[in-house]
């Protein structure tokens, strides 16, 4: 038997209705497919949590070293493999509004390395940064300026600083940056992903004096989701991680049955002189149009799943969950091929009894 009467007999099993295609593609799809869309769904889910946790604050890590922040150190920190930003800050004097004489706001001196840890929006090199809150309660827009008694000074730039349980202080504070040379009283370090070892590293901003009393400690911008975030622990240890070799193992299984519930008709044709071979063409055409069939519509409520709740790497969590679809429909090939290999002609009076 040449291919076109091996694709000929194929295609009439399909279109007859004898190949089941459509009772296995569902089957294929609604395992494989739905593991698929829950791991999906799973790495979406924990990849919305990496990123709530660095919004919020979570991921920058606040040396306390009162007097002994070496501001140089301290930004050079921001170079450092692991390490997206950092600036030290200082306490200064009060600012006295002349519209607020008896309100004065909180100030503090800090490096240029702080407008990437707080996310500053700049229009201009000179000026101070407001929160973004007090900069709508006073009226006042980036570029413009704000009386003071001391004279005019111009809001170079605003942030983002919610009420979220960070660290309160900046979140009615006048933020005027200088030069980072001198010592600080505070190195902030955003650390993404977060270690241990960049933790230890963040210590190398003090400058430790002898005869210092002063302690140092290293705590969290805002803890309110834990002091720590391992997501490559937790990308491994996610329940959907055995997704994958379900969707093979039911690839398989289906591809056996699909065969072995056709044993009969399989002896037959090898009874009245059909080549193996031929009979392997026609299967694997077969289970390829329905196992195909299978990851195509899976394929496609994948890119749904992946869409949703609009993650960053969406092309990254379809490669992780269209494996298991693309398993299941190898797998299924093999099922087919063993199932037909274990078929004997001299088990047809067998499997006619046994139907």
């Amino acid at each position: 038997m040449n291919w076109r009467a091996v694709l000929s007999e194929a295609g009439r099993n399909l279109a007859s209705g004898t190949t089941r295609a459509a009772v296995f593609a569902l089957a294929l799809f609604a395992v494989a497919g739905g593991l698929a869309v829950a791991d999906a769904r799973s790495v979406v889910a924990l990849e919305q949590r990496a990123a709530e946790f660095v919004a919020s604050g979570a991921s920058v890590r606040t040396l306390v070293a009162e007097g002994m922040t070496d501001g140089r150190s301290c930004e050079r920190l921001g170079g450092v493999e692991g390490v997206r930003a950092a600036g030290a800050l200082a306490a200064a004097d009060p600012l006295v509004l002349e519209a607020m004489p008896a309100n004065p706001l909180p100030a503090y001196e800090v490096t240029p390395g702080m407008a990437g840890v707080l996310g500053v929006h700049s229009v201009s090199a000179d000026g101070a940064w407001l929160p973004a809150d007090l900069a709508r309660t006073l009226g006042v827009r980036a570029g413009e300026t704000l009386a003071t008694t001391t004279g005019p000074l111009t809001v170079a730039g605003t942030y983002r600083y919610p009420e979220d349980g960070r660290d309160s202080r900046l979140r009615h504070a006048v933020l005027v940056p200088r030069p980072a040379a001198g010592t600080f009283d505070e190195c902030w370090a955003e650390v993404w992903p977060l270690s241990e070892s960049t933790d230890a590293l963040v210590y190398a901003a003090a400058e430790v004096r002898p005869g210092t009393t002063s302690n140092m400690t290293i705590g969290q911008l805002n803890n309110r989701f834990g002091a720590s975030f391992d997501g490559r622990a937790e990308f491994t240890g996610r329940a959907t991680r055995f997704g994958l070799p379900a969707c093979a193992l039911a690839g398989l299984v289906l591809g056996f049955v699909a065969v072995r519930l056709r044993r009969l008709e399989y002896a037959g044709a090898l009874h009245v002189g059909v080549s193996r071979r031929a009979l392997l063409g026609s299967t694997v055409v077969e289970t390829a149009a329905w196992s195909l069939a299978a990851f195509a519509l899976a394929a496609g409520a994948l890119v749904f799943a992946v869409t949703v709740g609009n993650p960053a790497d969406r092309l990254e969590v379809y490669l992780i969950g269209i494996r298991g679809p693309l398993a299941a429909a190898c797998a299924a090939q093999a099922g087919a091929v063993a199932a037909l290999l274990l078929v004997r002609e001299k088990h047809l009076f067998g499997y006619f009894k046994n139907r």
